[in-house]
């Protein structure tokens, strides 16, 4: 990931800091709050077979900032994240299907030391998911009967045979919006101006899993799919910091 990361921006983000001077302030910020930012969707409509469709989109913003010998940086990144899920599966005669969709807003936040090829250092604790949803709607649906007719005068009904049945449909839909805030850290910097960069990735995903045996058995299914992930306002903080001596653990949640 980091490979990829300084492959792809170092030269947007070399070339923004050749043209600012650099700050000496012991704080720098970003935002933004022309959204929506990285919007992903991914869509599946009325799919008879198995469909998985996937949509991603990636993005950076960056502070830049000068770091004296053996400091740390203390990273806040706040950001509104939004997902859709629509689900809907629509049958009769006892088809079955399985309609899932998906949205995630992910953040990875490292520091580049301005002049070099160095994006080596990865602010703690690493990738962190700021919201992600799943949702699955499982049906099997007998269909809606409109009319029955006795056609051979057994006196009994053939529901498959001997009545009108229209498709049966039930859906399920989900948005959220929210803020959600997370601390990063960058421990015993060297001394230089860094670029530290927030690099944010979302991820849409719709999936029908329609069940075969159903459909062999005589019913009819169709399932249909939505979902769509984005970045609204965000807010990225940069601050210069001294930690006490054995202040940044790795430390596991201990459980009583």
């Amino acid at each position: 990931m980091k490979k990829f990361l300084i492959t792809t921006l170092m030269a947007s983000v070399m070339f923004a800091t050749n043209v600012m001077a650099g700050p000496s302030a012991k704080f720098a910020a970003t935002y933004g709050n022309d959204g929506p930012y990285l919007v992903s969707v991914a869509v599946i409509d009325d799919a008879t077979e198995d469909t998985i469709v996937f949509d991603r989109h990636q993005g950076f913003t960056f502070a830049t900032i000068k770091v004296p010998q053996q400091k740390e940086l203390l990273v806040g990144l706040s950001a509104e994240i939004g997902i859709t899920t629509d689900t809907s599966i629509k049958g009769k005669n006892g088809g079955a299907a399985k309609a899932i969709a998906g949205g995630r807003a992910h953040v990875l936040v490292f520091a580049c030391l301005v002049g070099t090829n160095d994006c080596t250092a990865l602010a703690r604790p690493g990738r962190v998911t700021l919201s992600q949803r799943v949702q699955t709607l499982s049906a099997k649906l007998g269909g809606v009967i409109e009319s029955c007719e006795d056609l051979n005068d057994d006196g009994v009904i053939d529901v498959k045979t001997e009545c009108d049945v229209s498709d049966e449909e039930i859906g399920l839909a989900l948005e959220t919006l929210a803020s959600h805030h997370f601390n990063f850290v960058l421990p015993n910097m060297d001394q230089g101006e860094y670029n530290v960069i927030a690099f944010f990735v979302t991820g849409a995903v719709a999936e029908v899993d329609i069940d075969e045996a159903s459909v062999a058995a005589g019913g009819t299914v169709s399932a249909s799919a939505f979902a769509s992930a984005w970045i609204g306002s965000y807010m990225f903080t940069l601050q210069q910091v001294r930690a006490t001596k054995g202040g940044i653990i790795d430390r596991d949640i201990i459980e009583p």
